[in-house]
């Protein structure tokens, strides 16, 4: 990803600094992605419910694995379910 290299004009960027530019980034880029897949569902294709079924399941169960890695990441960092601070 030579496009997200760190970009701070030199100075030295925190961790919550390059997680936000490259959250932002990335999920930019994602939404840009799952934009032009929906556009597949336009009158120039011709597509299965079968077919639209794999491609909605696969693209949640990829949702669902992201929102797995974050859970766990809130986890070791002392956050339960709700977000609240716990020992």
């Amino acid at each position: 990803m030579a496009n997200e290299e760190n970009v701070t004009g030199g100075k030295e960027e925190s961790k919550a600094e390059r997680f936000k530019r490259l959250a932002e980034l990335r999920v930019g880029n994602a939404v840009k992605k799952i934009g032009i897949i929906g556009n597949l569902a336009g009158a120039n294709y011709e597509f299965t419910a079968e077919q639209v079924e794999k491609i909605l399941g696969t693209l949640k169960t990829a949702v669902d694995e992201v929102e797995k890695k974050f859970q766990k990441g809130l986890n070791r960092k002392g956050y339960n379910d709700q977000g609240k601070f716990h020992l």
